[in-house]
């Protein structure tokens, strides 16, 4: 099933728009999904939340400027899609997390090029490696 469409049927990305233009309201969403990226069943997926909780982190904290406003957007509304309880699929039931992987893994390929920027810019000794 593709939860995709839905998602973008939804208010996820315009809720997305009202965190980004509120910092508060951005930070709060950091140990809302430091919490869901414990849950059993993400590993697949684990270091990707990982890296956008730390891009949202050094964007929050002022530190990584030079991102693009549109992908943030799509992470922001992954996120809050996720660390929210009442989605499509209510994480309490078996196959609950099949539709936040989905929304996840659309999100990390819609935000691909704008996670890989993040990267360089934080790891730019990984950079000299395969030079």
């Amino acid at each position: 099933m593709n939860f995709v469409p839905k998602f973008l049927k939804g208010n996820w990305l315009s809720k997305a728009h009202l965190y980004t233009s509120n910092p508060k309201k951005l930070k709060q969403l950091l140990p809302l999904l430091s919490m869901y990226i414990s849950k059993k069943g993400l590993s697949k997926v684990k270091d990707k939340l990982v890296l956008m909780g730390n891009y949202l982190t050094d964007i929050t904290k002022g530190k990584y400027k030079d991102y693009d406003g549109k992908k943030l957007l799509v992470i922001v509304g992954a996120i809050i899609y996720v660390v929210t309880p009442f989605d499509l699929l209510p994480d309490l039931i078996p196959p609950g997390l099949i539709d936040d992987l989905s929304i996840v893994a659309w999100a990390l390929k819609e935000a691909s090029d704008e996670l890989e920027r993040y990267k360089a810019w934080k790891y730019p000794e990984k950079e000299d490696v395969n030079s």
